[in-house]
């Protein structure tokens, strides 16, 4: 078996590095390049392809890799609107992704930038930075006192409601698809 990835970032290699020490009866081989019509023949010899999805793949590229004997697709990301299901159909592709990332991690995340607006911390760090300790008129809001509006209700959208209420705000939230227990 021979896996070839595409997109692999410097800080990347180590991890896999030792997942291929990890797993001997696979070859790896990769590229900091992404995957597109004109980088598809980089994978010649592989039966699999490991990729980021940051271009769509189009029936354009799924053709290139069938042609390589290639039907193997693995996408290190969690989204799979760009891929051309169609033809991936019609050429026997089998797609994997990444199920999901840490809910908690990006809506914590998320809740740390809407802290930073509140508190308002790039006005007050160049303040700061000018040894100037004045609060007013930079003095920021508090989350218990705000009304947040939260679009979107999955894993990430229940996490920030959890996080904000956690703090005291009130929270609305809508989904193209109401869930009943919000």
């Amino acid at each position: 078996m021979k896996v070839f990835a595409y997109g692999i970032r410097d800080d990347e290699v180590p991890a896999l590095k030792s997942w291929q020490e990890e797993n001997p009866t696979v070859e790896v081989d990769y590229t900091n390049e992404v995957l597109t019509a004109d980088t598809v023949a980089l994978a010649k010899g592989a039966n699999s392809v490991v990729t980021l999805q940051l271009d769509p793949y189009g029936a354009d590229v799924l053709e290139g890799l069938a042609d390589l004997g290639i039907k193997n697709l693995s996408l290190r990301n969690v989204g799979t609107e760009t891929i051309d299901f169609e033809a991936a159909k019609r050429l026997d592709f089998n797609l994997s992704n990444v199920p999901v990332y840490s809910p908690n991690a990006i809506a914590e995340h998320a809740m740390i930038q809407l802290s930073r607006l509140l508190r308002r911390t790039k006005p007050m760090d160049a303040k700061v930075a000018k040894h100037d300790l004045r609060w007013a008129p930079t003095i920021g809001r508090e989350v218990r006192m705000q009304t947040v509006g939260v679009i979107g209700t999955g894993n990430i959208g229940r996490k920030s409601i959890n996080i904000l209420k956690g703090f005291g705000a009130k929270v609305i939230a809508y989904d193209k698809f109401p869930n009943k227990e919000l």
